[in-house]
């Protein structure tokens, strides 16, 4: 044997038990998946052939010379390894799930394996066929008597022709039924792809695509040299080259399994492989080392030799687990350095689902990194909002990943038990909780990954089944309880995120229209000889409820108004400022309060909600006498303060747009030298103390008594210093407080 030769005959006989071997791992690991079952048999299949091509070659070593049993070993088992063929087609018809027609009808996959059930009984029994058919002639000649020779002989020459021409057809026909087989199986892996969950699945179907296209490539090529008289190659390398055909289809499964994780089984596979190689490493330590040093101690003392037996087991035991786990992490990085590791997609998977700031960016993160971390065929991520649903209390109880049979098998009634009454009665107090119902389930989950947070299961991760029908392993269930912690701490950030934002916006929503409600308010009150006029907003918030005005009609009328408008916020800013344009625009009635209190009425009832309404007095002072024509819609009791007295002015109609029409009563008043027109909203009355006490009208009045004679400024700064140092410092709602004084040095 050449040294070429010997490499190949090495080569193939290599590839020929790891692809085999393979075969085994992936029936043992997988045998409830359709896919791994074809997949086993097409790699027990495809091992078959370069193991029978390697022995020809050695064996080939010890005949004589001339002799061809590398090309009879290949040739001669080839109704062997050909099944091959339709085990390749069968793998394309159950990845990644098994197809409904399979399912449905089992027996299709037993007519794909038919004609060559039916090629196989042709060469095994052909043999015997084709003597019986010989010895017919013969037995036709012998009972009539007559001695034929020439004729069988004849016979048999014609027969045998036949039979080497039907061989030849036949061979030639049915490496053609394999072409075809090829070709569908790689129509039909093609087709697969746009059905897969993530990129990765389908990088690893391109990569098993692309090894049998090569193995299709060399199959036909070394066929068509074998079959024709063209001799393209010899018969030799022709017979090498149908090895490698199923070299190339086994062996690049074998590196999609290994090295991209193809059927999702390649950390058994690593685990397989790597305890195999350290039973071996430690089998060959124990017959090297350890067996003749027990023998030396043997000369000596038997009990030596026990002890040192013991003492090798001991070590053994203690340090293979260490061992294996760092074999196993130097095996990780040799085949993928770290970068396709389920551990290292679910660290890149955490990190996406940390930095999700809103919920849809967490429900892309956790559907696009489960599925290509698991393979599932579907992801959910799914919130719980409503309280007392049977399956968050499931969940919740649990607190772990769970699959579907487990869980509805958790809720399943308890059966009784001898013993049990401490149990029941123990549970006599507590609620009974209801049964979680199979039908109460979402369709297509088989695992559910609960979230919880302060003992509720506010959300859960639904995953369907694995591509290739695998269960999840305990390593990857592991993996989701952790994720599951860090979906919940994402979604705690992303709805204080969302409170901040939205009270972010609404402050500045706030800020500017305070700004705006800051402009209708009078900046500084007019100047109108022989009164004083001073008026100050004070709001809870930043944007409040309460309007006040002051509007120079001519020389002779000054209209004073005060309003407030129920609500907070920017809602009662909107109405304020409807009040603000109907009084400035309303130039016809401006004069005139009962009439302009009643289109206020109208216009709020007619263009607002129920829930919505407004108080005002209105005000129209004449400045030559001093005299004050006012109506009151609702609003509180202004006070006129004169010689030290503070008098309220106690009359009042009904508030602003409760009923469509309403006849508000003009009331009349004199306001005279020296004395103080007082009007203010709630805010100044309704403040409370710490201690939960009002300020109240009366508190008001001695403050106003006793600051009677000031001026309007100085008169609100007093009023305000007290309501401030009766409550805590804050305002509890709107304070409008309004101050119009009459004095000759005014």
């Amino acid at each position: 044997m050449t040294g070429t030769s010997l490499i190949l005959a090495v080569f193939l006989l290599a590839c020929g038990v790891v692809i085999f071997l393979l075969g085994v791992t992936l029936l043992r690991v997988g045998r409830s998946s359709a896919p791994m079952r074809a997949a086993a048999l097409m790699l027990f299949f495809a091992g078959l052939g370069p193991l029978l091509s390697a022995s020809g070659m050695f064996l080939q070593q010890s005949l004589s010379e001339g002799t061809v049993l590398f090309t009879t070993m290949l040739e001669n088992f080839e109704y062997l390894w050909e099944f091959y063929f339709p085990s390749l087609l069968l793998f394309t018809l159950t990845f990644p799930r098994e197809r409904a027609a399979l399912r449905r009808f089992p027996v299709v996959a037993l007519l794909l394996f038919l004609p060559y059930i039916l090629h196989l009984m042709a060469f095994m029994f052909g043999d015997s066929m084709l003597d019986q058919l010989t010895r017919l002639p013969r037995a036709v000649l012998g009972k009539v008597g007559r001695d034929g020779g020439s004729a069988i002989a004849g016979f048999d020459a014609v027969v045998g022709a036949l039979v080497r021409v039907l061989e030849r057809v036949h061979r030639g026909l049915f490496a053609l039924v394999n072409v075809v087989y090829s070709v569908l199986a790689l129509d039909l892996l093609w087709r697969s792809q746009h059905g897969l969950p993530n990129r990765r699945l389908i990088r690893q179907l391109r990569t098993v695509g692309i090894g049998i296209a090569a193995s299709l490539a060399c199959y036909t090529l070394a066929k068509i040299s074998l079959m024709t008289g063209a001799r393209l190659i010899s018969a030799s390398r022709s017979q090498a080259l149908l090895s490698l055909s199923l070299v190339a289809s086994g062996g690049t499964i074998a590196y999609a399994v290994i090295r991209q994780q193809f059927l999702g089984v390649r950390n058994v596979l690593q685990r397989a492989v790597l305890y195999g190689v350290l039973s071996v490493v430690l089998g060959a330590v124990y017959l090297l080392a350890v067996r003749p040093v027990t023998a030396f101690f043997a000369q000596y003392s038997s009990a030596g030799q026990h002890a040192f037996e013991a003492g090798f087991v001991v070590l053994v035991v203690l340090a293979f687990q260490p061992v294996t786990e760092r074999a196993e992490q130097m095996l990780e990085r040799a085949l993928v350095g770290g970068r396709g590791s389920p551990s290292r997609r679910f660290k890149l998977l955490g990190d996406a689902v940390a930095a999700a700031g809103t919920y849809e960016a967490l429900d892309e993160a956790v559907v696009r990194g489960l599925r290509d971390a698991l393979d599932a065929t579907d992801v959910r991520l799914t919130m719980l909002e409503t309280a007392g649903d049977p399956l968050a209390t499931a969940l919740a109880d649990i607190g772990e990943p769970v699959r579907r049979v487990e869980l509805l098998r958790v809720q399943e009634p308890e059966k009784p038990r001898r013993f049990a009454f401490r149990r029941r009665a123990n549970r006599a107090g507590e609620p009974a909780r209801p049964r979680l119902q199979s039908d109460q389930l979402p369709a297509r989950v088989d695992l559910f990954v609960p979230v919880i947070q302060e003992g509720h299961c506010s959300a859960y991760v639904a995953l369907g089944e694995k591509v290739y029908g695998l269960g999840y392993a305990v390593e990857e269930m592991g993996h989701l309880s952790v994720l599951s912690t860090q979906i919940g701490a994402a979604l705690l950030n992303i709805r204080l995120l969302k409170e901040s934002v939205e009270r972010k916006v609404f402050e500045e929503e706030l800020r500017i229209a305070r700004q705006i409600q800051m402009k209708m308010l009078p900046g500084q009150p007019p100047v109108v000889p022989g009164f004083g006029l001073y008026g100050v907003a004070v709001p809870s918030r930043q944007v409040g409820g309460d309007y006040y005005d002051f509007i120079v009609v001519d020389d002779r009328w000054l209209v004073l108004v005060v309003a407030d408008v129920s609500g907070k916020g920017i809602p009662a800013s909107l109405l304020t400022a409807t009040l603000q344009a109907t009084v400035r625009t309303g130039a016809d009635a401006q004069t005139d309060p009962t009439r302009m209190l009643a289109r206020l009425n109208r216009l709020i009832f007619q263009n607002t909600s129920a829930a919505e309404f407004a108080t005002a007095f209105y005000a129209v002072i004449d400045i030559t006498d001093g005299s004050m024509r006012y109506a009151n819609a609702g609003h509180e009791f202004p006070f006129v303060v004169s010689g030290g007295h503070a008098a309220q002015l106690a009359e009042s109609g009904m508030i602003l747009g409760c009923i469509a029409e309403f006849d508000y009563v003009e009331h009349r008043v004199s306001i005279p030298t020296g004395s103080a027109l007082v009007v203010f909203t709630d805010g100044v009355t309704d403040s409370e103390s710490r201690a939960g006490e009002n300020y109240g009208s009366d508190r008001l009045r001695r403050v106003l008594e006793a600051n009677g004679t000031s001026s309007a400024r100085e008169l609100c700064r007093r009023v305000i210093e007290d309501v401030r140092g009766f409550g805590d410092g804050e305002n509890q709602d709107d304070l409008t407080l309004v101050v119009l004084t009459r004095s000759a040095d005014e």
